[in-house]
C-alpha cells in the first residue's frame, strides 16, 4: 500500500512537471513588420528593433520592412530606435503584419523643423548643435562655409553673408525660426541680422525653394531652428566667454533653458555681447574696422494636449565700422588707390576701439507667435504672426559737425501671417498653405541728405500646396504656388522732383521632385523648381551713395522680375561613420538683376565713388558641389569639401562677376575620448583652405582684375572635462595661421585692402 502511494506520488510529480513544461515551452513564430515616418510617411531604414529574450539586434531594410522569426511567446513588446526619431515602444498580441510609426525628434512649428532622417527629394544639408557650439562666435556666414557650395560675399572685415550655389542677398530665404527675415530688401551688402549663440542647428535648402518659403527663395533657403521644447526637461544653460588676439575682440553670452512654475510652460533665453577694435591684415592695421554687437532672445513655450503655444522676441543690435581708406579725395587719386591695392602708410593708424564714420548702425526686432494644433491622427493645422521692425542708419565724413547725423536713416515694417494645414496618409501626405506678409519702408526725415531708395509700400499673398507620396524605396513629391504682389514707392530725387510707381505681380511656381533609396547607405534625389523674384526698392530706384560698399547704386526702374529653373541632383552615401554628398545643379535665370561698374564715378564732399548700374540679362549658374568624411582609424578622421561654379551672361556672351572661384577645403582631425583622466576628450584639428584664382571674369564687369590664388591654414586645439552633470571646455584657434597675404575676390573691399591676418583666438564654455 505503501508503494502504491509513492508510485501515485511519484507519478503525480511527474505528470506536474510535464504540465509545467509545457506552459513554459514556447513556439516559432514569424512576424513581419515595416517602419514609416509618422510625418512623411517614408519608410525609415537603418532603425534598431528590439525585444526580449534577443540580444542581437535587428535592422530595417530598405523599404523600413523587417521581420521577427524566433521561438518567443505573445503577447511580445518591441523597442524601436533610430537617430533623428523618438523611441517607440509597440507590444504585438497576434501575428498579423503591423506597422511602427516614428515620431521625429524635433516637435516644433512646421516652417523650423529639421527633421532627423526624414527621405524627401529636398537636397539641403545640416549643421547640429554641437557643430554650433563649436563656431557660435562666428556669423552665419562664417559658420556655413562647412557645408559644400556655400560662398560668402564680404564688405571687408565686418560685413559678410553667404552665397548658396552663386547667389545671394533676397534670392536667398533665411528662415529664422519660420519667419523669413525681411532686412535683404536694403541691399546685397548688409549682413543678415543673426545670432548664431541662439541657433541650435542650421539647414542650407539648395534648391528653387520658393514653393515652401515665399517668392525670394528662387535660389535656396538657410533655415534656423532653435532648440526644441520637447527636448528641455529642466533647467540647463551655458556660459561662454571668447577672446582674440585680432581686433582685441571679446565676447560673453549666456544661453539658459527650463521650466517653470507653470504646468507645461518652458522657456528659452540667450543673449550675448561683443566688442572688438581695429583689425589687421598680416602687414597693418585697418583703420575704423572696429564693432560692437549686443543681441538677446527670449521665448515661451506651452504645450496643453495636442497644442503647442509660443511667444518669443528676438532683439540684434550692432554698430560697426566702415574702412575708412575706401573714401578717396578724387578719380586721380581713386584710381591710384585701385593700383596700390592697400591703404598707404600715413593710414595706418594703429590699433583704437573708437568708431568714426563713415559707420552703420543696424538693429533688427522681431515679435513672433506661433500655434500648432495636432486636429486627429492624421491632420494638423499651424499658424505663425510675426512682426518685424528693422531699422539701419548710414554714417558719412560730412561738414559743419553733421558727421554724428545719418546721412541714410532706413526704418523697414514687416508684419506677416503663416497658416498651413497637413494632411497625412498611410503612404502619403499633403500640405497646404498661405502667407499674407504687408511691408511698409520709410525714410526717416533729418539726414540733411537724398535718400537711398523711396519710401514704399509692398503686400504679398500667396498660397501653396505640395503633396508627396512613398512607392517602396522611391519618394515623390509635386507643388505649386501662386504669388500676387502690390509695390508702391514714392520718392523726390536731388532735384526735387517725384519719382516711383506703382506695380503688380503676379507669378506661379512649381516643383516636381523624387528620391530613391538604393540600399541602407546609398540615396538618390533629383529636384526640379521653378520660382521667381520681384526686383526689390534697390534695384529699382537707388540714386545715391551707398556707404557701406562704397560706391554710388545707380537703379532701373524698368527692371523686370526674375524668373529661375533650378535641377538639383545629390547622390548620398554612408557607411558606418564615412560618408560622401555630391551635389549637381544647372539653374537657368531669366531677367537676373545684378550691379557692375559702368566706369562713371561720382564726388562730393566724402570723397570719390565708382558709380554701379543695376542691370539684367538672361544667364545660366551651373556647378557641382562634393563634401565627405573618411574615418582613418578610431582617433583619425578626414573631411573635406570641394565647390565649382560657372556662371554665364547669354546675352552678352560674358561672365558673371560676384562668382566664388574654385575652393577646397579639408582637414584631419584627431578626436579621442579618455574614460579616466582630467581631460575626457581631446581634438586636435589642422585646416587648409585653398581658394582658386576667379579666371571666369571679364574685364568691364570688375574694377580690377581678379586677385591671386591663395591657401590659408588654421589649426585648433579643444578639450572637455566632465564632472556630474556639468561640463568645461576650452577652444585654442588660430586662423591664418602662417599670417598669409591675400585678397578674396568676393570682398567688395578687395580693391583697398587685403584679408584678415593672423588671429589667435580663446574660447571658454561652461555648461550645467
Amino acid at each position: 500500500m505503501k508503494t502504491t502511494a509513492i508510485a501515485i506520488g511519484i507519478s503525480f510529480a511527474l505528470t506536474s512537471l510535464s504540465v509545467s513544461a509545457q506552459q513554459r515551452r514556447v513556439e516559432t513564430i514569424w512576424i513581419k513588420g515595416k517602419i514609416l515616418d509618422a510625418q512623411s510617411t517614408a519608410p525609415v531604414h537603418g532603425a534598431n528593433i528590439h525585444y526580449q529574450g534577443h540580444r542581437q539586434t535587428i535592422i530595417s531594410g530598405l523599404n523600413g520592412t523587417f521581420s521577427i522569426k524566433d521561438q518567443i511567446a505573445l503577447p511580445l513588446t518591441i523597442v524601436t530606435t533610430s537617430v533623428g526619431y523618438e523611441p517607440d515602444t509597440t507590444t504585438i498580441h497576434d501575428l498579423k503584419p503591423f506597422v511602427i510609426r516614428l515620431r521625429p525628434e524635433v516637435r516644433h512649428l512646421q516652417e523650423a523643423e529639421v527633421m532627423g532622417r526624414i527621405n524627401t527629394p529636398q537636397v539641403s544639408r545640416r549643421l547640429d548643435a554641437a557643430t554650433l557650439k563649436d563656431n557660435q562666435y562666428k556669423s552665419l556666414a562664417e559658420v556655413l562655409l562647412d557645408i559644400a557650395g556655400v560662398g560668402m560675399l564680404s564688405t571687408g572685415t565686418t560685413i559678410n553673408k553667404p552665397i548658396v550655389n552663386g547667389l545671394y542677398g533676397n534670392r536667398l530665404a533665411i528662415m529664422n525660426n519660420g519667419i523669413k527675415l525681411e532686412s535683404q530688401q536694403w541691399g546685397s551688402d548688409h549682413a543678415p541680422e543673426i545670432d548664431v549663440f541662439s541657433s541650435h542647428s542650421l539647414t542650407v535648402a539648395k534648391g528653387a525653394e520658393s514653393l515652401r518659403y515665399g517668392a525670394e527663395a528662387l535660389g535656396g533657403a538657410i533655415l534656423i531652428s532653435p532648440k526644441s521644447w520637447s527636448q528641455i526637461h529642466g533647467f540647463q544653460g551655458n556660459l561662454s566667454q571668447i577672446i582674440q588676439s585680432n581686433g582685441r575682440g571679446f565676447q560673453t553670452a549666456a544661453d539658459l533653458e527650463g521650466l517653470t512654475g507653470i504646468n507645461n510652460l518652458k522657456f528659452r533665453f540667450n543673449t550675448n555681447y561683443a566688442k572688438s577694435g581695429n583689425r589687421r591684415a598680416p602687414d597693418y592695421y585697418l583703420n575704423n574696422t572696429g564693432q560692437e554687437l549686443f543681441n538677446f532672445n527670449i521665448a515661451l513655450g506651452y504645450q496643453i494636449k495636442d497644442a503647442l503655444l509660443e511667444l518669443s522676441y528676438k532683439n540684434y543690435d550692432n554698430r560697426s565700422g566702415i574702412l575708412s581708406s575706401t573714401h578717396i579725395g578724387d578719380v586721380q587719386s581713386f584710381q591710384e588707390r585701385i593700383a596700390y591695392g592697400r591703404p598707404y602708410p600715413v593710414e595706418d593708424l594703429g590699433f583704437s576701439y573708437h568708431i568714426d564714420a563713415p559707420r552703420q548702425q543696424v538693429k533688427h526686432q522681431i515679435l513672433q507667435l506661433g500655434y500648432e494644433q495636432k486636429l486627429n491622427d492624421h491632420a494638423s493645422l499651424s499658424a505663425k504672426y510675426a512682426f518685424q521692425i528693422n531699422h539701419r542708419q548710414e554714417y558719412d565724413k560730412r561738414r559743419a559737425g553733421r558727421s554724428a547725423i545719418p546721412s541714410m536713416d532706413l526704418e523697414l515694417l514687416t508684419g506677416s501671417l503663416d497658416l498651413s494645414y497637413i494632411h497625412k496618409m498611410e503612404h502619403s501626405q499633403l500640405t497646404l498653405g498661405t502667407q499674407v506678409e504687408n511691408q511698409v519702408n520709410n525714410n526717416i526725415p533729418g539726414t540733411f541728405n537724398t535718400p537711398l531708395i523711396p519710401n514704399y509700400d509692398s503686400f504679398t499673398l500667396g498660397a501653396y500646396g505640395i503633396y508627396q507620396w512613398n512607392r517602396n524605396q522611391w519618394l515623390y513629391e509635386l507643388g505649386a504656388r501662386f504669388d500676387h504682389k502690390t509695390f508702391n514707392a514714392l520718392g523726390y530725387d536731388f532735384f526735387g522732383q517725384q519719382y516711383g510707381r506703382n506695380d503688380r505681380f503676379n507669378n506661379f511656381s512649381g516643383n516636381i521632385g523624387a528620391s530613391y533609396i538604393l540600399d541602407n547607405h546609398i540615396n538618390f534625389k533629383s529636384n526640379l523648381g521653378l520660382a521667381w523674384r520681384a526686383p526689390s526698392a534697390q534695384e529699382l530706384y537707388s540714386q545715391n551713395i551707398h556707404q557701406s560698399t562704397a560706391r554710388y547704386e545707380k537703379g532701373n526702374a524698368n527692371l523686370n522680375s526674375e524668373q529661375g529653373f533650378k535641377w538639383t541632383n545629390s547622390i548620398n552615401i554612408q557607411e558606418n561613420k564615412n560618408f560622401l554628398n555630391i551635389d549637381i545643379y544647372a539653374n537657368y535665370i531669366n531677367n537676373y538683376i545684378y550691379a557692375r561698374p559702368n566706369g562713371e564715378f561720382i564726388q562730393n564732399l566724402a570723397g570719390t565713388f565708382p558709380i554701379w548700374q543695376f542691370v539684367q540679362n538672361k544667364v545660366i549658374l551651373g556647378g557641382i558641389d562634393i563634401q565627405g568624411k573618411y574615418q582613418l582609424n578610431s582617433t583619425l578622421s578626414y573631411l573635406a569639401n570641394a565647390s565649382y561654379i560657372y556662371a554665364r551672361n547669354i546675352d552678352e556672351d560674358a561672365y558673371l562677376p560676384l562668382i566664388p572661384p574654385l575652393s577646397y577645403r579639408h582637414r584631419i582631425v584627431f578626436d579621442r575620448v579618455y574614460e579616466q583622466s582630467w581631460i575626457n576628450a581631446l581634438q586636435v584639428a589642422l585646416i587648409q583652405e585653398i581658394n582658386a584664382r576667379q579666371f571666369a571674369t571679364t574685364t568691364k564687369y570688375e574694377m580690377a582684375p581678379a586677385p591671386h590664388a591663395y591657401q590659408l591654414l588654421h589649426t585648433y586645439v579643444k578639450m572637455d572635462h566632465k564632472f556630474k552633470k556639468h561640463s568645461l571646455s576650452g577652444k585654442l584657434e588660430v586662423n591664418n595661421l602662417l599670417n598669409t597675404t591675400y585678397k578674396s575676390y568676393t570682398d567688395l573691399f578687395r580693391y583697398y585692402a587685403h584679408g584678415l591676418g593672423r588671429n589667435i583666438q580663446l574660447s571658454i564654455n561652461y555648461s550645467f
